[in-house]
C-alpha cells in the first residue's frame, strides 16, 4: 500500500512538473511574440500586436541585468540587505499607492459600485437590498461575501467626523493590503527554497510590479482576496513542511507542534479569500489535492481532516452569509445566473475579445424573468450549437481560443487601465495620461517586458526542478497547480485579463526562483569555480614551498 501511495505522489509530482514546464514555455512564447492592450478606453477592446523579438530580447536583458544588479547589491550582507530592501518596497508601494488615490481618483464603477452600494445601504440600516427581484444581488449573489467585508469597513469609516466617501478610507486599506501580499508571498518565497538570492529578486520584482500597484486602487475583491489567499497559503506550507517526513528532523520537530495553529489559520485565510472572490475556488482545489496527497505519503491523517475543512469551509461561507443577509432583512435572494451561461459567453465574440463579456449570461436571465432553471437550458443549447460548429470548422476553433487565450495572458497590464478607468472629478492630467492618454504606451511596453521576463524566469524555475534530481515535494508546486487550474478553467469560462491578475501573481514567486538559478549557472557558478580554484592555489602553495 504505501509502495502503491508512493508511486502515485511521484507520478503526480512529475505530472505537474512536466504540465508546468509546458505551460510557463507556452506563457514565454506567447508574451515574447505577442502584446495584449486596449486603446480606446470606451469600447475596450482587445488590441493584439507581434512584438520585435530584437526589442524584446534587449528590453528582457535589460530588466534581467538591472534585477540581478539590485539583487548583488542587497545582498552582499544578505540579512541586513532583505530587511532593507522590504522597507523600501513598502514605501515605494506606499508612495505609489498614495499617489494613485490622490491623483488617479478612481471610483467604484459598474459592479463594484453595485457591491459598494449596496453595502452602503445596508451600513445605514437599510435592507432593500436584500430583494428576490429587485436586487443586484438576485442576479449575483456571489457577490455578498465582498459586499459584507464593505458593510464592515463603512461602518467603522462612519465612526469618524467626515463626509468623505468610505471608499477613499477603502483604497488606503488596499495600499495596505497590497504591502501583505508582498510580505506573505516573499516569506513563502523563503520557505520553499532558502535562498537569499530569491528573496531579494523576489522582492525587487515585487516593487517593480506596477500592476499589482495600480490594482490597490481597484476598489472590488481581488486585492483583499489575494491578501488573504497569500497568507493562507503560507500558513498552508508551513503546516505541509512541518508535516513532511522527508524533511530534517531539527526543522520539522520546531514547527510540528504549532501545525494545528498553522492549519487553522490557513483554513480561516483560504475560506475568507473564497468569501471575499468566488474565483478563488479554483486556487482550493488544488488546496485540497495537494493536501490530501500529502497526508497520504506522509501517513499524516490531520491533513486529510484539513482537506475536508478546507473544502467544506470553502462550499459553505457564500451560502452561509447569504443566510445571514436573508434572516436579518426577512427576504430572500435568488440564486442567481447560472454558472451554465457563463460556459456559453465563454463560447461567443464579443466586442472587446473572444469570450468577453457581452451581456448574454445577463439579458437570458432577464429574458426568462430570472429563471435559473430555463437560463441553463437555453446556454446548454447554445453550447452543444456552438460545439457541433467548432467541430465542423476545426480551424476556426483554433483561432477562437488561441485569441481568447492571449487576450487573456498575453496582457502584461492584465486590464488595470480599463478596470480602474472610472473617475469622480476627473483625473490629474499627469495621471489620465498613464491611463488613456499618451503616456499609456510606456506602462504597457514595460508590463509587456515584466511580464515576459516573469514566464522566462517561471520556465527556468520549472526547467530546472524538472533535471534536478533530489526529492519531489508536492507543495512546492502548489501555486503553479492553481495558476493551471486557472489556466483551463477561463479558456471555458468568461474571458478577462483581469480574472488572470491573481494567477500571475502567483507566477512571481516561481519567477524569483528561476532568475535566481540563471543567475547561479550562467555568473555566479563561474565565479565560484574560478574562486575555489584560486582558494585552492593559494592554500597549496606554502605547503609546496616548505
Amino acid at each position: 500500500m504505501r509502495q502503491t501511495t508512493s508511486r502515485f505522489y511521484h507520478f503526480s509530482c512529475k505530472s505537474i512538473q512536466i504540465l508546468s514546464l509546458l505551460f510557463t514555455g507556452l506563457l514565454f512564447v506567447s508574451g515574447f511574440l505577442f502584446t495584449c492592450y486596449a486603446d480606446d478606453m470606451v469600447s475596450q477592446q482587445v488590441q493584439t500586436a507581434a512584438d520585435n523579438p530584437f526589442v524584446q530580447t534587449a528590453g528582457v536583458g535589460i530588466l534581467l541585468g538591472l534585477t540581478l544588479l539590485c539583487c548583488h547589491l542587497f545582498g552582499k550582507r544578505p540579512v541586513v540587505g532583505k530587511k532593507v530592501l522590504l522597507i523600501l518596497v513598502f514605501g515605494w508601494i506606499a508612495l505609489l499607492g498614495g499617489l494613485l488615490i490622490l491623483f488617479g481618483r478612481t471610483a467604484p464603477a459598474a459592479d463594484a459600485w453595485s457591491v459598494y452600494s449596496a453595502a452602503e445601504s445596508l451600513a445605514i440600516g437599510d435592507t432593500s437590498v436584500i430583494h428576490p427581484t429587485d436586487s443586484y444581488l438576485s442576479y449575483y449573489p456571489q457577490q455578498v461575501g465582498l459586499m459584507a467585508f464593505f458593510e464592515i469597513l463603512i461602518r467603522l469609516w462612519k465612526l469618524l467626523p467626515t463626509d468623505l466617501h468610505a471608499y477613499h478610507f477603502i483604497k488606503c486599506l488596499y495600499v495596505v493590503l497590497t504591502c501583505i501580499i508582498v510580505y506573505y508571498q516573499y516569506a513563502s518565497v523563503h520557505l520553499l527554497w532558502e535562498d537569499d538570492r530569491a528573496d531579494c529578486i523576489y522582492l525587487i520584482l515585487a516593487g517593480t510590479n506596477l500592476p499589482l500597484i495600480m490594482y490597490s486602487s481597484f476598489v472590488y475583491g481581488e486585492t483583499p482576496s489575494f491578501a488573504a489567499l497569500s497568507a493562507g497559503l503560507y500558513y498552508l506550507l508551513k503546516l505541509l513542511k512541518s508535516n513532511d517526513r522527508s524533511v530534517r528532523e531539527d526543522i520539522a520537530a520546531k514547527s510540528f507542534r504549532r501545525s494545528p495553529l498553522y492549519g487553522l489559520l490557513s483554513l480561516i485565510l483560504l475560506t475568507l479569500a473564497v468569501m471575499l472572490r468566488k474565483n478563488s475556488l479554483v486556487i482550493i482545489i488544488a488546496v485540497v489535492l495537494v493536501a490530501a496527497l500529502e497526508a497520504l505519503k506522509n501517513r499524516r491523517p490531520r491533513l486529510l481532516v484539513f482537506a475536508a475543512l478546507c473544502a467544506a469551509c470553502s462550499l459553505t461561507i457564500l451560502p452561509a452569509t447569504q443566510k445571514f443577509y436573508e434572516m436579518r432583512s426577512g427576504s430572500t435572494l435568488r440564486s442567481g445566473v447560472p454558472a451554465m451561461s457563463y460556459f456559453a459567453m465563454g463560447m461567443q465574440e464579443s466586442s472587446r475579445g473572444n469570450g468577453w463579456y457581452n451581456g448574454f449570461n445577463f439579458n437570458t436571465y432577464q429574458e426568462t424573468e430570472m429563471n435559473a432553471a430555463a437560463t441553463a437550458d437555453i446556454s446548454r443549447q447554445f453550447i452543444n450549437e456552438r460545439t457541433e460548429y467548432f467541430r465542423e470548422h476545426p480551424g476556426k476553433a483554433v483561432d477562437f481560443y488561441w485569441n481568447k487565450y492571449l487576450s487573456q495572458w498575453a496582457d502584461g497590464t492584465y486590464a488595470s487601465r480599463q478596470a480602474t478607468l472610472a473617475t469622480l472629478g476627473g483625473r490629474h492630467p499627469l495621471a489620465e495620461s498613464f491611463y488613456s492618454g499618451a503616456n499609456s504606451r510606456f506602462y504597457i511596453g514595460f508590463c509587456n517586458l515584466y511580464q515576459t521576463l516573469i514566464c522566462l524566469g517561471c520556465f527556468v524555475c520549472m526547467l530546472t526542478s524538472l533535471l534536478k534530481k533530489t526529492e519531489l515535494h508536492l507543495y512546492e508546486y502548489l501555486g503553479m497547480a492553481g495558476v493551471f487550474g486557472g489556466f483551463l478553467f477561463h479558456m471555458i469560462w468568461e474571458a478577462n485579463a483581469r480574472y488572470i491578475f491573481l494567477y500571475g501573481l502567483l507566477l512571481v514567486p516561481y519567477a524569483a526562483c528561476g532568475i535566481s538559478r540563471i543567475s547561479n549557472n550562467a555568473v555566479l557558478g563561474r565565479f565560484r569555480k574560478n574562486n575555489t580554484a584560486r582558494r585552492s592555489d593559494a592554500t597549496e602553495e606554502p605547503t609546496t614551498a616548505a
